[in-house]
């Protein structure tokens, strides 16, 4: 751990027992499509800084290319019951940030996977079911934000920390976008954040607030990055998983699919 929010700038959700969750799936080449499967990376975190995190791989199935994870019930059961080894204590709440989500799955991915996280509650305990927000992280879009006023970069750049959510925003649907670190070069790209589910009942300035700070908790860089810690620690996972299993191919191991789901790896090894 480089650094952890001081006390005084901890997000008030943080106060309380609350698991921060990441997910990603790396999908293979075209080339490759139908011969090497897509792999799943979920992170959860361990600690009430939201600092520490626990790792999850699964390899889906060959012929399933989707963005859906399959088994988001065990994954979410596991990471529970890792959360409870190091806290002794159930999480009230669980914030899931989702990358790599087209608009038109939302709906499919969210009608899949709140439910297995919802059943994997259960089955932990009868009637545990902490209040989930499921959010989706988007960078792959067009928008870019230029500041009217003097309140810029030396490059003219916006500040870290400027949000829009209103204006350019869905009417109905809560988003928002995000430009969270200093761009150096070039033009800084946003990241937009779509709220798919919010048991929480979390007002925007909350969600932003802890989404914000949460792209200060990046360990391999000391300044805040460009989106959440949990999401970039999930798209490392699953990328280190994806040369795990190359290698793995390469050998004509039989057991690939045994090795990376059930290997007994160090926390937060992918950093």
């Amino acid at each position: 751990i480089n650094h952890v929010l001081h006390a005084r700038s901890r997000p008030p959700v943080l106060h309380n027992p609350i698991m921060i969750m990441g997910a990603d799936v790396s999908h293979a080449p075209p080339e490759s499509k139908g011969e090497k499967p897509s792999i799943v990376a979920v992170v959860g975190s361990m600690d009430p800084k939201a600092s520490k995190y626990e790792t999850e791989i699964r390899i889906q199935n060959s012929e399933q290319n989707e963005e859906i994870i399959q088994d988001m019930k065990e994954i979410t059961r596991k990471l529970l019951f890792k959360f409870y080894s190091n806290t002794n204590r159930k999480p009230d709440k669980i914030i899931m940030f989702r990358d790599g989500v087209s608009e038109g799955q939302f709906l499919k991915v969210l009608a899949h996977e709140l439910m297995a996280m919802r059943e994997a509650c259960n089955a932990l305990e009868q009637g545990y079911q902490p209040q989930i927000t499921f959010i989706v992280v988007q960078k792959r879009h067009h928008t870019r934000f230029f500041p009217a006023d003097g309140n810029r970069y030396k490059n003219g750049n916006v500040m870290a920390g400027t949000v829009v959510d209103k204006g350019i925003n869905h009417p109905k649907e809560g988003d928002f976008y995000l430009v969270s670190h200093e761009g150096i070069q070039g033009t800084s790209r946003p990241t937009h954040y779509q709220v798919l589910w919010d048991d929480n009942n979390m007002s925007a300035d909350d969600i932003e607030e802890l989404t914000y700070f949460l792209c200060h908790l990046y360990s391999r860089c000391t300044r805040s990055v460009s989106y959440p810690a949990p999401t970039y620690y999930s798209h490392l996972a699953a990328d280190r998983a994806r040369k795990h299993h190359n290698s793995l191919s390469e050998k004509r191991d039989p057991k690939i699919k045994e090795k990376l789901e059930k290997g007994d790896v160090k926390i937060m090894y992918f950093v």
